[in-house]
Parts: structure tokens; C-alpha cells; sequence
């Protein structure tokens, strides 16, 4: 397969690919799809399907807890700020981990609590 995405495709650092198989229970009822992951990360050992499944949750994990949030809860492609972006994302990380330490499960949560009571955003701050 490799050869095949390198020579007919033009993809020349890829290294891996598969079937990935999903299955999703939520309110009741079971959603399922298969997908084709591509990857080029090298390693020196034969990576096992567990192995390449724990990586994909993994880098889901990420894609979910920051990505996301950011698109999502801060509303940042919206919101893009186009000649000062960068500080603008500094500061939306700042804002996330400030929140996050109020170990709420959802951060909308959080944004809700610290309106609420402007006291306990302050007090993040400071400890």
C-alpha cells in the first residue's frame, strides 16, 4: 500500500494506512462508519492495530480537547482577529487553562460560573 500511495498518489511520506472502524452508542441508539486513516510517522517497530489505535485515540484526544474547544467554546474562527491572531490566541489559551482549573466538566460551565461571579475569576488569577 505504501508503494502504491507513494508512486500513484504522490504521497511520499506516508508510512501507514488503514481501515478504522467506529462505533458510537449515544441516547439510545448505535451509529457506526469506516473510515481510512493515512499517517507518516516512522517507527522502528511493526506497529500492531492496537497500537495504531491507541495513536488515533490519542491524537483525537487532542484534536477534541483543544481544537475543539477553541473552535467551539471561544468561538475562534469567527472571531480570527486577522492582524493581531496570534496574541489573541495566547490569550484564548490563557483563558482556557484558567478555566479548566475550575474542574468543571463542561467549559461552558465555567464561562457561565465566572459571569456569574466575576470574584472567582479574579481568584483564579491570583493562585
Amino acid at each position: 500500500m505504501q508503494a502504491y500511495l507513494q508512486q500513484q498518489v504522490g504521497w511520499p511520506g506516508v508510512q501507514w494506512c488503514g481501515w478504522l472502524h467506529r462505533q458510537r452508542r449515544s441516547a439510545g441508539r448505535q451509529e457506526e462508519s469506516l473510515h481510512l486513516w493515512v499517517a507518516g510517522a516512522q517507527f522502528v517497530w511493526l506497529l500492531s492495530p492496537q497500537q495504531a489505535a491507541s495513536y488515533l485515540r490519542e491524537h483525537w484526544g487532542i484534536e477534541n480537547g483543544v481544537c475543539y474547544v477553541r473552535d467551539v467554546t471561544m468561538d475562534e474562527d469567527r472571531l480570527s482577529g486577522r492582524k493581531i491572531g496570534y496574541s489573541l490566541s495566547g490569550i484564548r489559551n490563557v483563558a482556557l487553562n484558567l478555566l479548566r482549573r475550575l474542574e468543571v466538566r463542561y467549559l461552558p460551565d465555567a464561562r457561565r460560573r465566572i459571569a456569574a461571579m466575576p470574584d472567582a475569576g479574579v481568584h483564579l488569577l491570583f493562585n
